[in-house]
């Protein structure tokens, strides 16, 4: 009797262990609807932490114990060309950038673009970050909570916690507000030597007159389709590193000016960023007369927003009968950003550097403005005969910014599970994707993308 009666507990018994120990589990590694992404396996340990945490709810906690990128995310569904921000709660405890890269860290972003928030290092108590973007033309995007970065990796650890997301109403308006940084000083160690170079005060009212004939300019170029207004605004603390590629040679990254720049673009909302500085032409930094020159670059991104360097090379951005167009050099970088801008919401347009491929020259006097004019009225007619060109709705294709939520609607899209039911939902959802996509590693996609 006794022992039919052990017979019928040890199974009660046993799966009464199982319970609690998956409950364990759950409540320990369990990141909800969330799916986990590493760059190096075994390095990085994902954990749900009910000591360190902001609210009543566990933190989600990544441990870089060597330096990783590592994130959690989750697929939204979104309106196209819409305004988001994504907001949430970070801790830290010692991270770092590898190579003291400042814009790898605690962070939101979105996975596999180059698009991020302000980035969280070193030991911090509980901040609040905050991540703007917009749709543009697609209709899901994952939403990403990351230690590490874009392009490189962190260690140390971050914990997050009280996630929300809310829905902008997008700004119509064709005003751009440009901000213009005039480095003074660059002292950064270049072909492995420390090199000065500081701008004259001859040089920064050359940038000066060229943004004041630009803000004339292009509002006539796009025949009043869109507008400027900037600041210029002197960094007086010293650049201390450049970035560098095969391609380009030695340029002003994003990770580069960071800490320079960052609280004015931030207080500003600027919706493009010019990066001005003396720095000599790539021949004479390099010593190799192979390498492509250029005085300005652009294509890029900083924290959003379009993001172009500009070299004050004295004799080509001066007014005079030989040189009609000196503020070419910085209408040229924006407009890679419009091209850019113009791909990443659906349209097609024609790549900037093909105007020869469409009969326009460069004029010794006055450059390609034939081609700008044509391109931004979109009055280039390809072999067919149909006029291509940008868009006028990208002059109002601007970046989001903290003016488009003034009257925001909240989105339940990042909530914790409620209930049991919903607790249940989340392990089936989990459950299926691991049969979809077993053992989803993802790798550093970088988009950098510089353009002459």
């Amino acid at each position: 009797m006794n022992k039919k009666r052990l017979n019928n507990i040890l199974p009660n018994l046993l799966m009464i262990v199982i319970i609690i120990v998956a409950f364990y589990i759950y409540r320990k590694y369990d990141y909800n609807y969330f799916s986990k992404g590493i760059l190096e396996k075994g390095r990085t340990e994902f954990s749900r932490d009910s000591n360190v945490k902001y609210s009543k709810d566990r933190s989600y906690k990544i441990e870089n114990k060597v330096s990783n990128d590592a994130m959690f995310y989750r697929e939204v569904t979104v309106r196209k060309n819409t305004p988001y921000r994504v907001t949430c709660m970070v801790r830290t405890e010692n991270v770092v950038g590898n190579e003291n890269d400042t814009m790898a860290g605690a962070q939101i972003c979105l996975n596999e673009t180059d698009e991020h928030s302000n980035v969280i290092q070193g030991n911090t108590n509980w901040t609040k970050i905050e991540f703007l973007f917009n749709s543009k033309n697609n209709e899901k995007v994952e939403i990403g909570f990351r230690l590490g970065g874009i392009s490189n990796t962190a260690e140390g650890t971050a914990w997050f916690s009280d996630f929300t997301i809310e829905e902008g109403s997008i700004d119509e308006s064709n005003i751009w507000n440009f901000g213009v940084f005039l480095i003074d000083n660059v002292n950064a160690t270049i072909e492995g030597k420390k090199q000065n170079y500081s701008m004259t005060t001859m040089e920064k009212s050359i940038v000066e007159n060229n943004m004041q004939r630009l803000q004339n300019l292009i509002a006539d170029m796009s025949n009043n389709q869109m507008s400027i207004t900037y600041d210029i605004i002197e960094i007086k603390e010293p650049l201390t590193s450049l970035s560098y590629d095969e391609d380009n040679g030695y340029y002003i990254g994003e990770k580069d000016v960071y800490k320079l720049i960052n609280k004015y673009v931030q207080q500003k909302e600027f919706d493009h960023i010019f990066v001005c500085t003396n720095l000599p032409l790539e021949s004479i930094l390099t010593n190799n007369e192979k390498i492509c020159e250029w005085v300005g670059l652009g294509n890029m991104v900083y924290i959003g927003k379009g993001f172009s360097n500009i070299r004050v090379v004295q004799n080509q951005y001066s007014y005079s009968a030989f040189n009609t167009f000196p503020e070419e050099v910085f209408l040229h970088e924006f407009l890679h950003t419009l091209e850019r801008n113009s791909s990443e919401y659906g349209y097609e347009v024609p790549v900037l550097h093909d105007y020869q491929k469409y009969s326009y020259t460069d004029d010794k006097r006055d450059g390609l403005r034939k081609w700008y004019i044509d391109y931004m009225n979109r009055k280039v007619k390809d072999k067919n005969g149909n006029y291509i060109g940008l868009p006028e709705k990208i002059y109002s294709l601007k970046p989001a910014k903290t003016s488009d939520f003034t009257y925001s609607n909240k989105l339940n899209k990042l909530d914790e599970p409620k209930n049991i039911v919903e607790i249940i939902e989340c392990i089936v959802q989990k459950t299926k994707k691991i049969f979809e996509k077993s053992n989803k590693d993802y790798n550093i996609v970088q988009t950098k993308g510089v353009s002459e």
